[in-house]
């Protein structure tokens, strides 16, 4: 098989080189980058020979890009390497407006490549096997979800001189929810993987006031409730700025026949409950009881084990390693795309439409249709 020769722009991109590699038929072949210094060093230290200023000049070297630079530039860079007829895997948000989201959906359908958005938390250990226990019905019909974000990030928001970062405009220039696939990715996968209806249709988003960083317009935590199309609910916390240690992932799922509860700020692992509802009666105070869920570890095939394995000690737990893997086999057509055009737009345009809402007051937004 022709090896999947693959670009990477920007330099968030480095953490995903081992995960490219580990495929047996895929290289990093060339890279981009807009500052002279960081290009040299980050190819040097991967053993890039063709590096780039210009990505379009990098598009005739590749067969597939990863997009990880500032989310501002996402779609643009998505749609230029889609209409050159290559695969690309993009960083988180998909992009940063509807229309662009809508324009993303058909620079896919128009070129036929494959479009995973990169969003690694998905693949954390935990989250997998809570994936397979909902594909495989333990949690029974899934209705409710939670996810949050909260991890203090206002160091990058400017850099050392004072001036402002990207972040500054497109990560708390608003409020709202401006950053919900951390934390809504997961679970709408654990839904997916429950054959529960996980699309989005209406969004209601309130705030907790400004306290700690008065300069930007970004409450300091958001509150977002997602109505999913089959009349599941989804809770999502972001909180970018309030002075505390961070968390960067809380979730939990409901079905009819159990729940899942992941520890807190690394206090612990996850816990589930998985059983039949008791005869109506009398309830035995031992019917319900916790267990870890890496109990339930056995219940993944052991193809992904082998790949958590390999993948630890990489970014954000493994997801950053199995997260390129997982592009890579759906480019080649051996695996299910984890992140497909639908569900990326669908995923960024919650958070879009929590900024609508929560400027309005907290009323509910409806979120477009997105198909293919």
């Amino acid at each position: 098989m022709k090896p999947l020769r693959i670009g990477i722009v920007g330099k968030r991109g480095s953490a995903h080189v081992a995960g490219f590699r580990a495929h047996p038929h895929a290289q990093v072949v060339a890279m981009c980058e807009a500052n002279p210094a960081v290009l040299s060093r980050e190819a040097a230290s991967l053993g890039v020979d063709k590096t780039f200023f210009n990505f379009e000049a990098m598009l005739d070297h590749v067969d597939a890009v990863f997009v990880a630079t500032p989310m501002q530039l996402h779609a643009q860079q998505t749609i230029l390497a889609l209409q050159a007829g290559k695969h690309v895997l993009c960083e988180v948000t998909a992009c940063v407006s509807l229309d662009e989201c809508h324009a993303l959906v058909e620079a896919v359908r128009t070129s036929g490549q494959t479009y995973t958005m990169a969003e690694n938390y998905i693949f954390s250990e935990e989250n997998l096997i809570v994936q397979e226990m909902a594909h495989r019905g333990l949690f029974g019909d899934v209705y409710f979800g939670e996810g949050e974000y909260v991890h203090d990030v206002k160091s990058y928001h400017h850099f050392a001189d004072g001036t402002p970062t990207w972040r500054c405009q497109w990560q708390v220039g608003v409020s709202g929810n401006t950053y919900p696939t951390h934390s809504l990715g997961p679970v709408s996968t654990w839904f997916d993987a429950a054959k529960s209806e996980a699309s989005p249709v209406s969004v209601v988003c309130w705030g907790s006031g400004i306290h700690t960083d008065p300069e930007h317009p970004h409450e300091d935590t958001t509150e977002t409730l997602v109505r999913l199309k089959g009349g599941g609910l989804v809770r999502l916390r972001l909180d970018m700025m309030s002075n505390r240690p961070s968390e960067c992932a809380f979730y939990g799922i409901q079905g009819t026949h159990g729940v899942f509860e992941s520890g807190r700020g690394g206090r612990g692992a996850g816990q589930v409950w998985v059983g039949e509802n008791p005869p109506p009666g009398p309830v035995p105070d031992d019917h319900k009881h916790w267990q870890p869920v890496g109990e339930f570890a056995s219940l993944l095939p052991e193809s992904t084990r082998n790949l958590i394995a390999d993948a630890k000690g990489a970014g954000h737990g493994g997801g950053d390693f199995l997260v390129a893997y997982a592009f890579v086999q759906a480019a080649l057509g051996e695996a299910p795309n984890p992140v497909d055009i639908v569900r990326g737009v669908e995923w960024t345009a919650v958070g879009l439409c929590s900024t609508k809402s929560i400027q309005a007051g907290g009323i509910p937004v409806t979120v477009p249709e997105f198909k293919l």
